[in-house]
Order: structure tokens, then C-alpha cells, then sequence
């Protein structure tokens, strides 16, 4: 079964490249790896150059999370990919991480998986499953800050897969379309998820899939701009 794998890079061009290099360390053989830009003007296009099996789409310009990405979907089902997994630039991912999605999507007959995510450089849980409270309109990360104790081991349904690391098959794209564009930023996951699961598709959290991350590095964690689409895209 064929992955094609997107990282979508705005301003973060080191972080890509860690990115990147921890994913071609991958286990898994059948990868296809799609770094798109969006206008970063960081001098990724030159670095790139150097590295084989990858191909580079650049934007021009700064289309968001769910614009940049929807760029690299559409290249990705073109090029036939069963699955499109969807990394964010400031993750890194064990070897045998996609091995283990693939498998897990199969096993639990699941249509969008993701896994257990670490903060860089620790065993601290940054997401272990969704929960999305309708109530009050805010998504929430299980497990978020604590140290992993063995607690999030269970693979099991989730409200939603946080777009960090979002593992789809290329099924639900075809049948519910894209992410919303109109979000740009934040929430265009739990949005994709919660219409993938009212057309009928399955959410899992696999848990022994492992990626790091370095927390909003593209948006700055608290900023201005973090604050507004969080807002925002809570109303929408």
C-alpha cells in the first residue's frame, strides 16, 4: 500500500529538514514524500536540491495549514497514494511509526488514525487522543503534560486526530473532499474529522505509532496570531 507523506513548511525550514530526515529513516518502503511551501522565502527550495525522493511544491504564497496542505493532498491522490499522512514540519517520527499506522488502520478497520505524540526530546504527552467537548465548541488533547506511564496504550475510537499528524485514507477525501480552507489555521482537523465520522468513517488512536513535537513553532504558542484563529475558528 502505497503512504505519500506531506510536510507543509512556512518560515520553519530547519525544523522541515529534521522533519524530513527522520522520516527517510523510515521503515516503511512503499513512501512518498511531498514537501510543499507556502512563500517561506527561507532557502528550502535550495536545500531540497541535494535530497532525492522528494517532491517540492512551492505555493507562492501563505495558503495556511488547510490551504498548504490541500496543495499536497491533491498531488498526493493524483499520484495514486492509498494513505496521505499529514506531518507538520516541527515533528519528527520514530521508524516504525508509519509501519505501525498502516497496519493499525487495517487491524481496527479504521478510515483516519493517529498516534501517540510526545513533546520533543521526552516521554511528556502532548496528544494521546482527542476530546472535543460540543458543549463549549474547544478541542482537548488526552493526556496532554503528563508523563507517559503507560496510561494511553489502548488503541480506541477518538473524537479527532489533531492535523500535527493526521494518517487518512484516500478514501475520505474522495468522498468528503478536502480541508476546509476557510479556517487556515487550527480546528480544519477536528472539523475534517468531525465530517468524516458523520459520512461514516471510523477515528482511531494508535498508540504504539510515536511522533515528537515542538509545539506551534510555525504560529508561536500563545501569540497574537495563535489566539485569533483559535477564536475564530471556534465561532466558524
Amino acid at each position: 500500500m502505497k503512504v505519500s507523506l506531506i510536510i507543509l513548511n512556512f518560515k520553519v525550514k530547519d525544523l522541515a529538514l529534521k522533519c524530513l530526515e527522520s522520516v527517510k529513516k523510515s521503515n516503511y518502503s512503499e513512501l512518498g514524500i511531498i514537501l510543499v511551501d507556502n512563500g517561506s522565502n527561507d532557502g528550502i527550495e535550495e536545500d531540497i536540491k541535494e535530497l532525492k525522493g522528494v517532491d517540492f511544491i512551492q505555493t507562492g504564497k501563505n495558503l495556511g495549514y488547510s490551504g498548504g496542505n490541500n496543495i499536497g493532498i491533491k498531488r498526493a491522490l493524483k499520484s495514486g497514494a492509498d494513505y496521505i499522512f499529514i506531518l507538520n514540519p516541527d515533528t519528527t517520527i520514530e521508524k516504525d511509526c508509519i509501519k505501525n499506522l498502516v497496519d493499525g488502520i487495517e487491524k481496527y478497520k479504521a478510515e483516519i488514525t493517529g498516534p501517540k505524540i510526545y513533546f520533543e526530546g521526552t516521554k511528556k504527552i502532548w496528544y494521546a487522543g482527542g476530546i472535543f467537548d460540543k458543549e463549549n465548541v474547544i478541542g482537548k488533547h488526552r493526556g496532554v503534560d503528563e508523563v507517559d506511564s503507560g496510561k494511553y496504550d489502548s488503541p480506541e475510537e477518538t473524537d479527532f486526530v489533531t492535523g500535527a499528524s493526521l494518517f487518512v485514507k484516500r478514501e475520505v477525501f474522495e468522498k468528503i473532499g478536502l480541508f476546509d480552507e476557510k479556517y487556515f489555521l487550527y480546528y480544519e482537523d477536528a472539523d475534517f474529522c468531525e465530517r468524516a465520522k458523520r459520512a461514516g468513517f471510523n477515528v482511531v488512536y494508535i498508540p504504539d505509532a510515536v511522533v515528537y513535537h515542538e509545539n506551534a513553532a510555525s504560529a508561536e504558542l500563545g501569540s497574537p496570531l495563535q489566539d485569533y484563529y483559535i477564536s475564530r475558528n471556534r465561532l466558524l
